[in-house]
């Protein structure tokens, strides 16, 4: 039934009237444009049907007949007004007519608002919708709805012409809330959403969030459009069990009216009776203990509000198998610190500030045969748009934008788990993360990473232009690493003249590596003139390894100890193919050392080789225990023993 809102004020009003008029005097005459003109006095009936103040002592002490009004509540069959004070059984619960209540009080129809069309309203508004009640048009229950919501252009509107909509076409809603936010806390905000009850005296926003009571302002006057908290959001009721079926739980002591108010079909019940096999012990989704209780989804109410039936029992994320929640067998960390079986209504696992579920349906674009229904191919999971106008004589550095903040007050990290995250790009996209910068600004810009915009690098000698930056604390020093390019040759430009720089800096500032603060040693590609080679350039600018792209290395003041190399040394003339081997260094399994002239010669050493002068020989060899040795005069001789 669609009923005229105004229509239900009107007996509110004409209360007030009469009440007004026993607890105040009515002034009897008005001032307008300097003259003062009577007003009219009006009286409703009463229970009598005569005038509830029938006449009245006017400023001129005579006694006057009130003017008696009525107000009405509907109109009959024949478009007669019905009077409210005058109501008939057969003006209640009908169209125009005045609604009715069920036997615990409640309307039995919704207060509805809309267009009125071909006589009708059509309703746009519903609030209370019973989920176990049938539709009369759809003929199908609210299942999935609570009966304590409120519908913005919900009621079925059935065979809409030209509709794909079927049944549910309804008239177009939707929600414009206006608001100027003025002062702190709820204050601040157009729209203010809270999960939580406690709202109303112990939760405000945090908008401007200083006491003001004792003086305190705030150090930013800050409002929101729209401002939303969600946090440990308490269970409904916390109830004693007596005992459990299937089922169902029977509760210790019966509901009350007030707690019946909040038990409905499809609101959570949780147990803290143990599931057999599971066990806080054995870690689970997110990193934390499996939830390892029985749980359910109302289904309905005894009469007497000792009963509550379920849709059956089950672990979270598990059917009914018919279990019965034990009576003894307590779990005893996410329902810490009862020692009876109790259950929880209407108690959240896992609290989203906002979940925005977006889904393309390829049927209603045709793409699955069916004619198309809608041309819907783009989805902008969210837009946030930053718009700054009149900029000519607007100041640089004038004004703050913040795009995306996710923070907190964590003063003690360690208690969340390690999965956890600020930021997560997940499951199947081409391209998890876009970012359009452009010259001059920085993509990402963070304690630990610095990401500037691409930037053309200058054709002046020395010009830079950096690439990405890592950057690190070491107690009071922060170091920067990352790349960077450098032009090599003055006036030029191409790749042919560009170096590429693998290094950093201590201290200095950040976006300046390689020209700022105490410089370290750097990998560069291109380093004057080493056109695709490779240098080692050390913090004092000594270009101390080049090698260059023919695999020649060279080497400056390499100072070596200890040095072990395995294998064999080659030494070769000539380049690349036609390289010759000439000559080479190695040593075999019992030690012994061989110098190798790739033409046929060699030197042996097994024992001390001590050589003073020059040796000029055509052939020096020796057998059996023969040593050759040099006397003091620089001649060569022959010795058994060892030379002296």
């Amino acid at each position: 039934m669609a009923v005229n809102p105004l229509y239900l004020l009107y007996p509110i009003l004409l209360l007030l009237f009469c009440f007004s008029a026993k607890a105040d005097t009515i002034s009897q005459a008005f001032k307008e444009n300097n003259r003062y003109k009577s007003v009219t006095v009006t009286s409703a009936l009463g229970s009598n049907n005569q005038p509830v103040v029938p006449t009245f002592k006017g400023n001129d002490g005579q006694w006057h007949q009130s003017v008696v009004v009525s107000q009405a509540c509907g109109l009959d069959s024949n478009g007669f007004p019905k009077y409210c004070n005058n109501i008939s059984s057969d003006m209640i619960g009908k169209p125009l007519g005045i609604p009715s209540l069920d036997a615990n009080g409640y309307d039995t129809f919704p207060v509805a608002t809309g267009p009125f069309v071909n006589g009708n309203f059509i309703s746009a508004v519903k609030i209370g919708t019973d989920p176990q009640a049938v539709d009369s048009v759809t003929k199908q229950p609210f299942l999935f709805g609570g009966n304590s919501d409120v519908y913005l252009g919900a009621y079925p509107q059935p065979n809409l012409a030209g509709s794909p909509l079927g049944n549910w076409a309804a008239f177009p809603v939707n929600l414009v809330v206006g608001g100027s936010p003025s002062g702190p806390y709820n204050a601040g905000c157009s729209l203010c959403v809270y999960t939580d009850a406690a709202y109303q005296n112990t939760i405000v926003a945090a908008l401007a969030g200083d006491d003001y009571r004792g003086g305190q302002v705030a150090s930013g006057f800050d409002v929101a459009a729209f401002f939303a908290s969600a946090g440990t959001e308490n269970a409904r009721l916390a109830l004693p069990v007596a005992s459990y079926t299937a089922n169902s739980v029977v509760l210790s002591t019966a509901l009350n009216a007030a707690q019946l108010l909040h038990v409905k079909q499809g609101m959570f019940i949780s147990t803290n009776s143990l599931v057999p096999g599971l066990g806080s012990s054995v870690i689970g989704d997110a990193n934390l203990p499996q939830k390892d209780y029985y749980a359910g989804i109302i289904k309905s109410v005894s009469s007497d509000g000792l009963t509550i039936t379920v849709y059956g029992w089950a672990p979270l994320g598990s059917k009914s198998s018919g279990a019965v929640p034990s009576m003894t067998s307590l779990e005893s960390y996410y329902w810490q610190n009862y020692t009876s079986p109790y259950v929880f209504i209407g108690a959240p696992t896992k609290m989203f500030g906002r979940n925005t579920y977006m889904t393309y349906d390829g049927s209603r674009t045709g793409d699955t045969g069916q004619p198309a229904t809608s041309s819907v191919r783009q989805f902008e999971g969210e837009e946030m748009d930053f718009n700054t106008a009149n900029v000519d004589n607007t100041p640089d550095q004038s004004v703050s934008f913040h795009g995306y903040t996710i923070g907190g007050s964590n003063t003690k990290p360690s208690i969340l788990t390690s999965e956890s995250y600020g930021l997560k790009l997940a499951d199947g996209l081409p391209n998890y993360l876009e970012i359009a910068d452009v010259c001059g600004q920085n993509a990402i810009d963070s304690g630990g990473y610095h990401l500037p915009g691409g930037c053309m690098l200058g054709t002046a000698l020395n010009n830079k232009a950096e690439t990405f930056e890592y950057n690190m604390y070491a107690n009071g020093n922060n170091m920067h690493w990352g790349m960077w390019l450098n032009r090599e040759t003055d006036n030029t430009n191409g790749w042919t003249t560009t170096s590429i720089n693998l290094g950093g800096n201590v201290d200095g500032t950040k976006g300046s590596l390689g020209s700022s603060g105490s410089p370290t040693a750097r990998l560069v590609w291109g380093y004057q003139g080493n056109t695709g080679g490779i240098d080692v350039v050390t913090n004092a600018g000594v270009d101390s390894l080049r090698v260059i792209g023919d695999l020649t290395a060279t080497i400056n003041n390499v100072v070596a100890k200890n040095t072990y190399e395995q294998g064999t040394t080659y030494y070769q003339i000539g380049n690349g193919s036609a390289a010759v081997t000439q000559a080479h260094i190695a040593a075999d399994g019992n030690g012994h050392l061989y110098l190798q002239s790739d033409r046929n010669g060699h030197i042996k050493s097994n024992s001390p080789l001590d050589v003073a002068g020059a040796i000029t020989s055509t052939t020096l060899t020796g057998s059996g225990n023969a040593f050759a040795c040099l006397n003091a005069a620089g001649q060569l001789y022959r010795s058994a023993t060892a030379c002296q």
